[in-house]
């Protein structure tokens, strides 16, 4: 009995030393280590969310110390370094991510970002679109692709790309503004300004008034006055009603379509406003040099000659106005100086040549300060 006894403890200990009964060893101490090791992860996870870089960081490595066989860890690392501003370091945790796991999306994704940061877009490209193969559902990989494919100015790629996903991401507001951004630089200002107005329509209100702004921007580029001023008038902008340059930009379009008056009364209502660099000035002069205010020219000149003095416009108003109080000599002195400090533009010579001409001085008053 004691040599049977013997016998099975002999057996027991031959068993524990298999490799079948290793690996059960090895597999119980991997989920214990992965255990303790998800618990130190969470807190980083918490703590990342935080703003709380410092510790996610130390909790972060202290998982990977734990259980290195996790990628998932080290993205999370990859992204606190990210966003520490260490891309040298994170792009070492994104490239251990993808060795420990190379079906997972995440790593290529933020790969892709620290190649963009570095420049290397078509790099960039490659990781995007490799993240977008693993994971065809998440739009921001896709979108990401096609943003740096049309940075490239590789416009008939980007064009292929979001032609596949269409069916997948046909009501993306996201991927409508990609293609506003695609019509764009082909030109193509029609196509540019539908895309942005399927993108309004379709985007979270939290967006509703960039896209709103942009599509008047878009508008007013185009040269059509009243579109832009409809954009305007978007219920989304009534945020940003006040708002010097969206004035401003109402103001032009107002002055484009020949309402001088309405456009300057908007305007007085920025007289309050800082106007260093002359650009309220320039749009009031211009109004009341339209309807012949000579007191509104003469006070944006004046402006615009201690804002701007290199340049015609505030001299092209003060010599106008004097010229309408009768004074033909200052007038001439003062479209000199506008003259001589712009030489290439006609409009000060044609305005000192019409002086001799009673009937034509103001000819030509509509392009002073158009683009300015």
């Amino acid at each position: 009995m004691k040599r049977l006894a013997c016998w099975s403890a002999l057996t027991l200990l031959i068993a524990c030393g298999t490799p079948k009964s290793q690996q059960v060893r090895m597999d119980a101490k991997d989920r214990f280590d992965r255990a303790n090791a998800q618990v130190v992860y969470d807190q980083a996870v918490q703590a990342f969310h935080a703003g709380q870089f410092e510790t996610a960081l130390s909790h972060a490595d202290k998982a990977i110390a734990r259980f290195p066989k996790e990628g998932s860890y080290q993205l999370l690392r990859g992204r606190i370094l990210l966003e520490m501003k260490r891309v040298d370091l994170a792009q070492t945790s994104f490239r251990e991510a993808v060795e420990l796991a190379p079906t997972s999306a995440e790593p290529h994704y933020y790969m892709g970002i620290v190649l963009q940061r570095w420049h290397e877009l078509d790099k960039a490209v490659d990781s995007y679109h490799r993240a977008a193969e693993l994971d065809p559902s998440q739009l921001q990989y896709v979108a990401a692709e096609c943003e740096t494919l049309l940075f490239l100015g590789r416009l008939d790629d980007a064009q292929h790309r979001l032609d596949e996903v269409q069916r997948q991401f046909e009501f993306s507001p996201v991927l409508d503004h990609v293609r506003a951004d695609l019509a764009g630089l082909r030109g193509q200002h029609g196509e540019r300004d539908r895309w942005l107005q399927a993108a309004r329509l379709r985007s979270d209100p939290s967006r509703s008034a960039t896209l709103a702004e942009e599509i008047a921007m878009v508008r007013f580029e185009r040269g059509d006055w009243n579109g832009c001023i409809q954009a305007l008038d978007d219920e989304a902008l009534t945020i940003l009603k006040g708002r010097a340059d969206l004035t401003r930009l109402r103001a032009r379009c107002l002055l484009m379509l020949d309402r001088p008056r309405e456009a300057r009364d908007l305007m007085l209502s920025l007289r309050t406003e800082p106007d260093a660099a002359g650009r309220n000035a320039t749009i009031v002069g211009l109004a009341a040099l339209r309807l012949g205010d000579v007191n509104r020219m003469t006070e944006a000149g004046h402006v615009l000659t201690r804002a701007q003095p290199g340049r015609a416009d505030g001299w092209m108003l003060l010599g106008v106005a004097a010229a309408h109080r009768g004074d033909l000599a200052e007038a001439r002195r003062l479209l000199g100086e506008a003259a001589s400090r712009e030489p290439q533009r006609e409009l000060p010579r044609q305005l000192l040549t019409g002086l001799d001409r009673p009937a034509e001085p103001m000819q030509g008053l509509a392009r002073v300060g158009e683009t300015r």
